[in-house]
């Protein structure tokens, strides 16, 4: 079809009729678009209306409406992604991380003046079914002249698709903005040899820090593991067990390892994720005392605007079964999303330090959520002396008497005595 001959016999078409014109007489008519539009801006203007909406209805299929942003405009258009060997990004269309490893080349119509931002992020991170680290963003640049990417910001470099192994399809979704001007980010240049400080992204908040408004292009595809995955971790540094620890059973886990109904009533269903520098917690790993010593690095799937508390307690003191159950070793209240820095602090970090010859113990990490909002707690403030306090505590109780819900997350490891248990006692005083 030749798209100069449309106003011949179109222009009392109907939307849905156009909408059929598009999809039997194929979008590469599309591209003279332009030539079109300069014969008849009124039929243009319908045809562009039209395309924009199969564009909101697929970003809805695909559910990237509402999990990576709110809504798009009626404006919004299809952003050209094109990677090398002529392989063309279509929205929803399955792609292999090989295909998609180099930095693609990105066109839109652009305003030669104005400055865009572009982001590349994955929704799905580890897995669709429990995106612990949403988002984890592969590309962004800001402050790009005209449509001149090469020219950009680059704020964080390219990293192709990488999804784990059995994680299944995640979802890829390239994002345009057109700022209000050219801009000064204060955010921490990312290069791509390294995962850090790419997971737990918000492209949404991101758009608002900044003020970029809605989203005017973007695109999608989806991508599943294949053998260049592994390449792509070495790359970034990554352990393959780190990357994939949110995929296990935290439910049946708990129930193995007894914390449930030791503890808990009912164990939780998604994952905290703990990290004590490169050592990852995973459903009872274990650790000796002095690798767990600092305090841990803490993420778990959150709600905006919600306030959460966080335990760390061992419920095998002196040892397993033991009369002391529990030893609170970390707690913290009225913690806004995930930022535990910002929380309240009523019994400050120390790590295991179970006694000689007690055998392994086990360090539970659970997450209740305050659906009242900000709590007044009246418990004593705990410092890293405060070891004979520490003893007897029940979380079960605790959720029970600031009315809780949960746990909802939770994750836990084991560890035993080794020579420096004797000199975490004598700080708490015990």
């Amino acid at each position: 079809m030749d798209l100069v001959n449309i106003p011949k016999y179109c222009l009392s078409c109907s939307e849905k009729e156009l909408q059929n014109i598009i999809r039997y007489e194929g979008y590469s008519a599309i591209t003279r678009f332009s030539e079109f539009v300069r014969i008849t801006s009124v039929v243009g203007t319908r045809l562009l209306s039209s395309m924009a909406k199969t564009v909101q209805d697929q970003y809805k299929d695909y559910k990237v409406i509402p999990d990576v942003v709110e809504e798009v405009p009626t404006t919004f258009s299809i952003l050209n992604v094109t990677y090398p060997i002529d392989t063309k990004v279509e929205i929803g269309k399955e792609l292999a991380p090989t295909q998609v490893k180099d930095q693609p080349h990105v066109k839109w119509e652009a305003d030669a003046d104005a400055f865009y931002t572009l982001c590349m992020t994955d929704p799905d991170a580890p897995s669709r079914q429990n995106p612990t680290k949403r988002e984890w963003h592969h590309w962004l640049v800001g402050n790009i002249p005209g449509s001149k990417v090469c020219d950009g910001e680059t704020l964080s470099q390219y990293v192709g698709s990488g999804p784990p192994k059995d994680s299944g399809l995640h979802r890829y979704v390239f994002l345009l903005y057109k700022q209000p001007e050219k801009l000064t980010f204060d955010e921490k240049r990312l290069d791509n040899r390294s995962d850090a400080n790419r997971a737990h992204f918000s492209i949404r908040k991101f758009a608002e820090k900044y003020k970029l408004g809605d989203p005017i292009a973007g695109n999608m595809f989806q991508a599943k593991y294949d053998d260049y995955v592994d390449i792509l971790y070495k790359q970034l540094g990554i352990l393959l067990c780190a990357i994939s620890f949110s995929l296990g059973d935290v439910e049946s886990e708990f129930k193995k390892a007894k914390i449930e109904p030791d503890i808990i009533d009912k164990a939780p269903i998604e994952k905290i994720e703990v990290k004590y520098g490169k050592k990852v917690v995973d459903l009872g790993t274990e650790l000796t005392p002095t690798e767990a010593h600092e305090i841990p690095e803490i993420h778990y799937k959150h709600e905006g605007g919600v306030l959460y508390t966080l335990v760390m307690t061992d419920p095998d003191v002196p040892r397993r079964g033991g009369y002391n159950r529990e030893f609170r070793h970390w707690l913290v209240g009225n913690i806004p999303e995930e930022n535990i820095a910002k929380g309240e602090i009523l019994a400050e970090y120390v790590g295991p330090a179970p006694p000689k010859n007690t055998g392994k113990h086990r360090y539970v990490f659970l997450i209740y959520k305050q659906n009242q909002g900000a709590i007044t707690f009246d418990e004593r403030r705990l410092s890293t002396w405060d070891g004979s306090q520490r003893k007897r505590f029940s979380i079960k109780k605790f959720a029970e008497k600031y009315n809780l819900e949960g746990p909802i997350a939770g994750n836990f490891m084991v560890a035993e005595y080794d020579d420096n248990v004797p000199a975490y006692h004598k700080r708490l005083n015990l």
